[in-house]
């Protein structure tokens, strides 16, 4: 773990690359569709179907905003397996309200709120 759940710098840099709305926005559709891509992840995990592409779904979102922790959680889901990608995913569990919530304090302040 990188000792927080979201590293500044990848969001800095998406702000000067789109724009502080257009990466507000972006924050906004990770938090909207976290709990669906986390079920997602789940069902994958368990049953191995589309086990690809939900996890990349979750990793590169989460990477594109800095919370590189659970990307790499995310990846290890696809690429390991049995016990090992059902401890990523419990990491992931763990991960994931950490980091919506720091998600959250990113967009009030890039929001000025």
């Amino acid at each position: 773990m990188t000792g927080g759940p979201l590293d500044r710098g990848p969001l800095t840099g998406l702000v000067e690359q789109v724009g502080t709305g257009a990466a507000v926005g972006m924050i906004d559709r990770f938090l909207d569709m976290a709990g669906e891509r986390l079920a997602r992840l789940r069902q994958a995990v368990a049953t191995g179907e589309d086990l690809r592409d939900v996890s990349l779904s979750l990793a590169c979102s989460a990477q594109m905003l800095g919370a590189r922790d659970l990307a790499d959680a995310a990846t290890r889901c696809r690429t390991t397996e049995g016990a090992a990608a059902e401890r990523a995913l419990a990491e992931v569990e763990a991960l994931a309200g950490p980091t919506c919530h720091a998600l959250r304090g990113a967009r009030a302040a890039l929001s000025g709120r």
